[in-house]
């Protein structure tokens, strides 16, 4: 039984498929199912069924597959201690983050973590947090930063990590026959054109749901860049929204022409570390994960 063994059964669980365990480890496909038929026969068992809608573990594969993560996470520890130079290491991080925390968070957490690894690659997608979820649980990303509006429960693979909260706000620009009001209501809100983000964000459902309420929402346009729903609420009378975090040193909010409006019925908005329960050790990806919670405490 070798370790790598224990990688591609892991993998093969994780995605349900000879082939995308091939693709995500970079190994061609028969060395693959050779390794596994080796193993299956070291230990006169069956692991995998092959099913016309991909690859399932039997039950003994799946006590098999528990125990290899585990294998798997001690490994990963010792290679940590090992790993006295980080210098050496050059792996990649793959990053799924909201907007939000690409622009006013992670600018923070990058630096410290690059002093230690200068080599290793990071890779940010920004995206709504539905879809940093989906990321998060197929392995494409090692971490996810979200945000939540209101009450969510997480699917039981993922652990969510508080990090910070912040009002919700709406802004107008220079046209908006809002300009000089400091607070407003969701049931004010409905007359009025609103520019959103995406359907992929909680934002938009969250703002969606309070509105609608009261009647229909009138949803102007959406877009995934905050900076693009900024310029058009300027040049508008259309309703924009965003956190605080991403408002209070805006250059815009600084010169004049938007102008935050405090929404006195909406909840914080909560931002967070999403993870996969059983993702496997990665020494890069869990030092910046370090990182991000040292960061929470400071």
């Amino acid at each position: 039984m070798r370790l790598e063994q224990l990688r591609y059964i892991v993998e093969i669980a994780d995605t349900g498929s000879f082939t995308l365990a091939s693709e995500r480890l970079f190994i061609a496909q028969p060395s693959i199912s050779q390794a596994v038929s080796a193993l299956e026969k070291e230990l006169n068992m069956t692991l995998f069924i092959r099913q016309r809608n991909g690859t399932v573990p039997t039950a003994a594969g799946l006590q098999v597959i528990n125990h290899a993560r585990e294998v798997l996470r001690e490994v990963g520890e010792i290679e940590k201690l090992a790993t006295s130079d980080f210098t050496q290491v050059t792996s990649l991080v793959s990053i799924g983050v909201i907007p939000t925390l690409s622009a006013y968070y992670l600018p923070e957490i990058v630096p410290d973590f690059q002093e230690i690894f200068p080599n290793v690659r990071i890779r940010i997608r920004e995206e709504g947090t539905e879809k940093i979820i989906r990321e998060c649980l197929s392995g494409e990303v090692h971490l996810g930063l979200v945000s939540v509006h209101g009450q969510r429960v997480f699917n039981e693979e993922l652990l969510f990590q508080y990090l910070l909260e912040t009002r919700l706000m709406a802004y107008v620009g220079n046209r908006s026959a809002l300009v000089g009001r400091d607070t407003i209501t969701f049931r004010e809100l409905l007359p009025f054109r609103l520019f959103l983000f995406g359907d992929e964000f909680y934002l938009h459902r969250y703002l969606l749901n309070q509105i609608s309420q009261y009647g229909e929402p009138q949803v102007m346009s959406t877009t995934h860049n905050p900076e693009s729903i900024k310029q058009f609420v300027m040049r508008t009378d259309a309703v924009g929204f965003g956190p605080e975090l991403s408002l209070k040193n805006d250059p815009f909010v600084r010169e004049g022409s938007l102008h935050p409006i405090e929404i006195t019925d909406a909840e914080n908005v909560r931002f967070g570390l999403l993870t996969k329960k059983r993702r496997k050790p990665d020494v890069a990806a869990d030092a910046f994960i370090r990182t991000i919670l040292k960061h929470k405490n400071m």
